[in-house]
């Protein structure tokens, strides 16, 4: 989907991030573009938004739009024409989703006039006579108007440079297709072709999806661009993106005898030897992505990029539309064409299946150029924003666009995922389930998270329901809490057995606790060992035998699961003697997490907590038994301001209490 770039929005995450390598913001820059359309639409017609999913009696099999655009004054005259067949017997009425500021002024089938009524943004059509199921009729619908009336809408009349050159641009997703041209307004409902002419004056290069078929240059001064497209298409994606543009071509070699065109249209001041070297990654992310995900699903057409005037993407088909140009972005943008155009989600509820898809293709690019540090640097400026999503990744509320196209939830969360979902079934698996997700009955047509879930299952040989259902369905993710201890193994040389307790909340009932296949490191005094032990419960222990004294556990060392760890207790030293009670902050100043040893002469129960110079608490350790010997037990501070904190063990009618500086 769209994304806008901005560089407050930048600057933003870059202080969230403040240690983390952060992408180019190929995720924020689709996301806001969406939103600032949106948003501002929503506020003039939200009913129309509401109306959505567009007439279940029929379904559409082809678009043909006739535009006459003009810049001076800003309107646009078309005749739409669409095949449709009915989806049940006696059909006699349908409509089709016209926004009332387009006006139909005729509505046709062959040259006969067809009854028709448009009111509550629909165009209600009466046939000559009722359809049987799965009749075919052709209508042309004659419509004028000025589209986009927000200024801010799903087709603009804009400006670029310095010298204010006309630009006119569209944008639909998700429910704006019907702003300027009759549809049936749902994602599911793919066309299985389409045409899109362009008429307007000849200063304007006309873009849309497709091959460009034929350029006719008119005797009234005008330029009429036709383009052809072949394959299957959902309404939003249909585009056009008109200016003075400029042409940068390249050819992409999917194998050595073929090959396709990859066209750039850009304003002609922006077309800086900087951006054409950005640009030119497009070629060797479409040989990334071919490799990973299968063939471009549009080798017999094109891929290109047309410029617009929000700082953003949008990945209508074959051809996005762009308001900026950076790795990420084009990235995202590209991967789209495999999730989102060839694959799209079947309705807005599963939206993560067209962002989360691309945004997690911006870090198998990044991979491949940059290897495993660039992957899990990315992985943890995603997961920093995936924990402040909020609900369900399936989208509860789709009158709201705000929540169809949170950028925590759909874009980051859903990209953390996928990579989850690798880190369970392994690299070589994981691509096979992306590729035969792709190529799979639902390609060209629309498909639903059970849908992709069935196919991953199958693909991995073992049931992956639980995951899907608790972290598509369910909310937030597992704060785990650590606790183990060793001792050697009687009559093993060097052997040890570790006793380790996994508690997890996750601050809510949906789920209660998240089943996950959890590694653990333990590092030794001989070298470090990897054990994955699997998390069916919110309070488990595992005993796990490892070579060498422990020395530290590690809990998902690599990052491949969204969580925080938020406390881990080691107790070492059992029952050996110890002269007094003690506590000590280790290291002091700290900065990212706070260690405290505490060395117990006799068993308590007692409580740690972390309070500011106010008195507040800030971090509170739950009451619990202390045994004797030594424990230690750490969590992470990064999050708490720069400045003094006190540190208070209780122990009954006893405190000690340490003073504590975080620094960054």
């Amino acid at each position: 989907m769209i994304r806008k770039q901005v560089h407050a929005l930048s600057l933003f995450l870059f202080c969230l991030t403040a240690s983390a390598q952060l992408p180019d913001n190929g995720v924020a820059t689709c996301q806001h573009t969406r939103l600032n359309y949106f948003g501002s639409l929503a506020k003039s017609s939200r009913s129309a938004r509401i109306q959505y999913p567009g007439d279940a009696t029929i379904d559409v099999t082809y678009y043909k739009l006739d535009l006459n655009i003009t810049y001076t004054p800003n309107y646009l005259r078309g005749a739409a024409t669409i095949r449709l067949t009915s989806a049940g017997d006696n059909l006699n009425r349908f409509f089709l989703d016209l926004a009332n500021e387009m006006k139909a002024d005729s509505v046709k089938t062959g040259t006969q006039k067809l009854a028709f009524s448009q009111e509550n943004n629909q165009l209600s059509i009466t046939p000559t006579q009722p359809l049987g199921k799965g009749q075919a009729l052709t209508v042309t619908v004659y419509y004028q108007g000025k589209p986009g009336a927000t200024g801010l809408g799903s087709f603009t009349f804009g400006t670029h440079g310095s010298q204010n050159q006309p630009a006119i641009w569209s944008l639909s997703e998700p429910y704006g297709a019907r702003d300027w041209f009759p549809c049936k307004d749902s994602p599911a409902d793919k066309a299985d072709s389409s045409d899109v002419w362009i008429t307007a004056p000849k200063q304007f290069v006309s873009v849309s999806n497709g091959r460009l078929e034929r350029v006719i240059d008119n005797a009234d001064s005008t330029r009429t661009y036709r383009w052809r497209n072949r394959y299957p298409i959902a309404n939003y994606l249909i585009s056009v993106a008109m200016s003075n543009y400029a042409l940068y071509e390249q050819t992409f070699r999917s194998s050595p005898t073929d090959s396709m065109p990859v066209t750039h249209y850009l304003y002609p001041e922006a077309l800086t030897e900087n951006v054409r070297k950005t640009l030119d990654q497009t070629t060797a992310m479409l040989a990334v992505f071919t490799n990973y995900f299968g063939p471009y699903p549009f080798l017999k057409e094109k891929y290109g990029h047309a410029q617009f005037g929000w700082g953003g993407g949008m990945e209508h088909q074959t051809i996005s539309s762009m308001g900026a140009f950076n790795t990420d972005l084009i990235a995202h943008e590209l991967a789209h064409q495999w999730f989102g155009n060839k694959i799209t989600c079947k309705t807005w509820e599963h939206i993560w299946l067209n962002e989360g898809f691309a945004s997690y293709a911006e870090v198998l690019y990044r991979e491949s150029v940059g290897g495993t540090p660039a992957l899990r640097s990315y992985m943890n400026s995603y997961m920093l924003l995936a924990r402040r999503a909020r609900g369900t990744l399936f989208v509860q509320d789709l009158a709201n666009v705000n929540n169809i196209f949170d950028s925590n939830r759909t874009y980051y969360k859903g990209a953390t995922v996928l990579h989850m979902l690798r880190g369970i079934v392994g690299d070589q698996k994981f691509r096979e389930i992306l590729q035969k997700y792709a190529a799979s009955e639902f390609a060209y047509k629309a498909a639903t998270t059970e849908d992709f879930a069935a196919i991953a299952s199958q693909v991995y040989g073992k049931p992956l329901d639980y995951f899907f259902k608790q972290w598509i369905y369910g909310e937030n993710y597992p704060t785990y809490r650590v606790k183990w201890s060793s001792g050697a193994l009687a009559g093993q040389a060097n052997q040890y057995r570790v006793n380790l307790r996994l508690e997890q909340t996750t601050g809510t009932a949906n789920p209660a606790f998240f089943t996950m296949p959890v590694p653990v490191l333990v590092r030794t005094s001989v070298g470090d060992t990897l054990i994955t032990v699997v998390n069916t419960s919110a309070d488990q222990t595992f005993e796990l035998t490892v070579k060498g004294q422990p020395t530290e556990i590690q809990i998902d060392p690599n990052g491949w699961i969204l969580k925080q760890v938020e406390v881990t207790e080691v107790i070492t030293a059992l029952n050996d003697p110890v002269p007094a009670t003690q506590l000590t902050v280790l290291p002091n100043p700290t900065r990212d997490q706070l260690t405290a040893q505490i060395d117990v002469a006799g068993a308590f129960t007692g409580r740690l907590v972390l309070t500011n110079l106010a008195g507040q608490e800030v971090v509170t350790l739950s009451e619990r038994p202390f045994t004797s010997g030594r424990h230690t037990v750490t969590w992470p501070v990064l999050h708490l301001p720069v400045g003094r904190y006190n540190l208070t063990l209780t122990t009954g009618d006893r405190r000690l209490t340490k003073a504590v500086l975080i620094a960054k």
